[in-house]
Order: structure tokens, then C-alpha cells, then sequence
């Protein structure tokens, strides 16, 4: 067999664009459609989809709060806080905390809930990791915050009643 010679390719010819215009339109055309159609489309549903989040994450915080402000008083109060509707209300806000809270608003929740679980534990301690929630809701409804532990230490209903 004879090797074929290779044919010389002239980087500047572009002759090749004549025969495949249409399609380079066309695809040209489509991206186009593609860019100026489906991304803003998919961009304003994912705004939508944050907000619906937000707003379910207020609703959670709100529901979580007023659980633990009740349930705080009554104890204050020597109240009875047991009992079947107090325990569903108080399962479902947490849960409603798992699902839609921060990761940092969990993990200060969940600080709490073990140490509050210790027999003997000091309440200064429990108010300041009550504190660390209440910032961390704060910093993940607002993104970011100049509050302070320490402000929230002095204006916390857990230490002012």
C-alpha cells in the first residue's frame, strides 16, 4: 500500500463556514434562546424558591420561640408542662427547627439540650447557651448581625423574665 500525503490545511481558510453556515446559525439561534429564555426563567424560580425557604424559616423560629417562651413561664411559674398537646406542640416545633434551621442555630440547640439534660447544672450556663440560639436565629434570619453574646445576655427574656 502507498501512504497517502497528507493535504495541507491552511489555518486561515475558512471555507468550511460557507458549507456549514445554516447549522452554525441555527445553533447560534438556539443558544441564544437558551441564555435569553431558560436561565432568567431558572434564576427568578430559584429567588422564589429562597424566599419561600426564608419565609418558612421565620415561621419555624416564631413557632420554635413562642414553644420555648410558654414552656419557660410555666416552669418560672411552677406549671405543669406536661401533658399530650404540650408534648406534640413542643416535638413539632423542634422538628420544624431540624428541618429548616441553620446548621449553627442546630448546633447551638442542640449545645443546650444536652447540657440542659445534666442533673445538677449551673443556670448561668443554660441562659448563656440560650443566648447562643437566640444569636444564631438572629444571624441566620438577617445573614449577619453587630449584636453580640452580650447584648442579647442583658436583653434576654431567659434572664429578665
Amino acid at each position: 500500500m502507498r501512504a497517502m500525503a497528507a493535504i495541507p490545511v491552511n489555518p486561515c481558510d475558512l471555507s468550511w463556514l460557507a458549507r456549514y453556515k445554516e447549522i452554525i446559525v441555527t445553533s447560534m439561534v438556539v443558544l441564544g434562546t437558551v441564555f435569553g429564555v431558560v436561565f432568567p426563567y431558572l434564576s427568578q424560580r430559584n429567588k422564589e424558591l429562597n424566599l419561600k425557604i426564608a419565609d418558612q424559616k421565620r415561621r419555624t423560629y416564631t413557632r420554635f420561640l413562642r414553644n420555648f417562651t410558654e414552656i419557660a413561664v410555666a416552669v418560672m411559674h411552677d406549671e405543669d408542662v406536661s401533658g399530650k398537646d404540650a408534648d406534640r406542640e413542643r416535638m413539632r416545633a423542634r422538628d420544624q427547627l431540624l428541618l429548616y434551621g441553620s446548621d449553627d442555630v442546630i448546633k447551638a440547640y442542640d449545645a443546650w439540650v444536652r447540657y440542659a439534660d445534666v442533673e445538677d447544672h449551673d443556670l448561668a450556663k443554660e441562659s448563656e447557651l440560650v443566648n447562643l440560639i437566640l444569636l444564631a436565629i438572629r444571624k441566620d434570619l438577617l445573614g449577619k448581625t453587630k449584636v453580640t453574646k452580650e447584648h442579647i445576655e442583658n436583653l434576654s427574656s431567659f434572664n429578665r423574665g
